[in-house]
């Protein structure tokens, strides 16, 4: 009777680490599709010609943190006593790539030089910072991962 009750623990805590590493990733790979298509263009030279940063950087970075993520949340499978740490890195990394999605979109971006050159600075950089946030909290949910060894 109790390996009944300890597979259908470990079948459940297998579908609740499946959700939320969907989830972790889907919410990342919305981010980096809106950051493509929304976030402003770099608009430089005397002809004003239009480069999408952010469509050829952030699909890399989105790569990165994937990768990140999904080491991570491997890490974790296999123990239902690890769920708050998996959701918690899920919901880190939703949030680090809403508001790395919403900076990108939102702010404004920076005009120099006498042809106007526009720079969509945070275009260029949430991604990037969003990235190495995933990983690094990835690597925290390792930490917290780990029971404490004696002595």
């Amino acid at each position: 009777m109790q390996t009944s009750a300890s597979n259908e623990r470990t079948a459940m805590a297998d579908g609740s680490w499946m959700l939320w590493s969907m989830g972790g990733l889907a919410g990342t790979w919305t981010a980096v599709v809106l950051i493509s298509v929304l976030a402003p263009d770099m608009v430089s030279g005397s002809e004003q010609e239009h480069l999408p940063v952010a469509a050829f950087t952030a699909p890399l970075w989105g790569l990165v943190a994937t990768g990140g993520f999904l080491w991570a949340m491997g890490k974790l499978r296999g123990s239902g006593s690890r769920r708050p740490i998996w959701i918690g890195l899920a919901v880190a990394t939703l949030t680090v790539w809403l508001v790395a999605a919403i900076l990108s979109i939102a702010l404004p971006v920076v005009e120099t030089g006498s042809d106007p050159t526009r720079l969509p600075i945070a275009a260029m950089v949430s991604p990037v910072a969003a990235a190495v946030l995933t990983v690094l909290a990835g690597l925290i949910a390792g930490v917290f991962s780990r029971p404490p060894q004696a002595g």
